[in-house]
């Protein structure tokens, strides 16, 4: 099994920025996600797509995963197949504010052996 994480930190005013470019918020959020256009709403959303995409070392399909939330609040990542990466098992997504920051954290289980550092370069 391996285990990948993820982190991402993003500022919540830079994120009201951005959210002003109506092309930006249809190439990055699912139209569920921006049923609340709240910029620390969307801060967290963004950072919980870039800390998935940095676990998985994998391309920013931006539309290929939605954040959600279950039945007791807890957010969590649905990905659509053709971006789900081979093997996964599990993930587990945790998002925070703090003062002017959204933050998020993923782990992800995959199934396979885990590539030791340096492996890929031989």
């Amino acid at each position: 099994m391996q285990v990948k994480i993820g982190i991402d930190l993003v500022h919540i005013a830079r994120m009201a920025e951005l959210a002003e470019n109506g092309a930006f918020l249809a190439r990055t959020f699912q139209p569920s996600e921006l049923r609340d256009l709240r910029p620390a709403r969307l801060a967290g959303v963004f950072a919980a797509k870039e800390a998935l995409f940095k676990a998985l070392g994998a391309p920013r399909r931006w539309l290929g995963v939605e954040v959600a939330h279950g039945a007791d609040g807890r957010p969590l990542l649905r990905i659509a197949p053709a971006s789900a990466p081979p093997g996964l098992l599990s993930l587990d997504l945790s998002i925070t504010h703090e003062g002017e920051y959204a933050v998020a954290a993923v782990v992800v289980l995959l199934a396979g052996e885990p590539v030791e550092a340096g492996d890929d370069a031989r």
